[in-house]
């Protein structure tokens, strides 16, 4: 017999399915929509009426959850990048150290949540390679790490591995509207770039001061070539985004000034504009990068958030949320709504200083 909750959060309506069967364990299910609940309360009628479970739950004592991730990883035909492929076979090689052995009749919500609790208190892996115990992972990393392995466990559902997926019982791991925006003061700018300067990396302060005047990621500047520069046109083209989509950003000012600058000097044999001493790939800075940081004396920052900066300063400036979309390539405003608050507070000055203007202090 199935019966249907209806609950309200935050988030909106949910209606979780519960399906009770006489020799079956019983089943639980949340959905968006009560029609979904029904129909899916309905097909566990018919499964468990069939003996359906019986078959399923030998196979779910037979297999473990490595051999799940493995089957998984081999069948994942969806058309990925290279390096998404590997970031999550980071995430599933960590599920498979975890629990691999267990078989998956013993996978229950509750040691999922157990290891996601393990996950984020271990510590976070500083950019020399070593942990840092006294750091949380983040709920986005967090979610990362849930998703795939709920990804993984769909699949088994469906080569009917196990009855139900365990982490239909397992809270979701929502985004938070106010991600984290890190971005320097005019104090933190100025010490950082000193530093970058004074680097021994000879391209340590021109990759920094590219990032901060465009937005751009670490990993769009580092594949650059001398053929997706224009100085005529001002801009840089940018082929291999994270969207999967070209986008030409503007190359103007210091920037430009620095650009030109090595490339009066660029090397015969490589077309990158910031290649290793080999010329055979990028030049890594973690290490530089890392240094100069310690070195400005700047706590809780990282590369990344010298994207944050460029669209910080653009927000202060005056550019409106589209914008800012338009330059670090968002194809819409949810991605750069947390700099909303700083659009709203540099209108709020303007405008202060307009009536300022007008009719004076009073």
């Amino acid at each position: 017999m199935a019966t249907f909750e209806k609950r309200e959060t935050k988030s909106g309506v949910t209606f979780k399915a519960i399906v009770r069967v006489k020799g079956f364990p019983v089943k639980r299910k949340t959905f968006k929509r009560l029609t979904d609940a029904k129909e899916w309360a309905k097909q566990m009628e018919v499964s468990m009426s069939r003996g359906e479970f019986v078959t399923l739950g030998k196979d779910a004592q037979k297999r473990t959850v490595r051999d799940m991730i493995e089957i998984f990883i081999e069948m994942d035909t969806s058309s990925k990048k290279e390096t998404t492929r590997h970031t999550e076979k980071g995430f599933l090689n960590w599920w498979a150290d975890a629990i691999g052995e267990y078989a998956l009749s013993q996978v229950t919500p509750a040691l999922i949540s157990q290891q996601l609790n393990i996950l984020k208190n271990e510590g976070v892996r500083r950019g020399n390679g070593s942990i840092d115990p006294t750091k949380t992972k983040s709920r986005r990393t967090l979610k990362y790490y849930r998703d795939i392995l709920d990804k993984a466990f769909k699949k088994a559902v469906q080569l009917r591995w196990v009855a139900q997926n365990p982490f239909d019982e397992v809270d979701p791991i929502t985004k938070l509207n106010n991600e984290r925006v890190r971005f320097l003061d005019d104090d933190e700018r100025a010490k950082l770039l000193k530093a970058c300067k004074e680097s021994p990396s000879k391209y340590l302060y021109t990759i920094v001061i590219f990032a901060l005047s465009t937005g751009a990621r670490k990993s769009e500047i580092m594949k650059l070539t001398w053929r997706d520069v224009d100085f005529e046109r001002n801009v840089a083209v940018l082929h291999k985004t994270k969207n999967g989509e070209t986008r030409a950003i503007p190359v103007v000012g210091h920037l430009k000034t620095l650009l030109e600058e090595l490339h009066k000097h660029r090397r015969d044999d490589t077309n990158l504009l910031f290649p290793r001493t080999d010329g055979k790939a990028p030049v890594s800075i973690r290490k530089a990068w890392d240094t100069a940081v310690q070195k400005a004396e700047i706590e809780d920052f990282r590369f990344h958030d010298l994207r944050h900066c460029a669209a910080s300063y653009l927000a202060m400036n005056g550019a409106t949320l589209a914008e800012i979309a338009a330059v670090l390539g968002h194809k819409t405003l949810a991605m750069v709504k947390r700099y909303s608050h700083i659009s709203e507070q540099h209108t709020a000055n303007v405008v202060t200083r307009m009536n300022e203007k007008i009719f004076g202090d009073g």
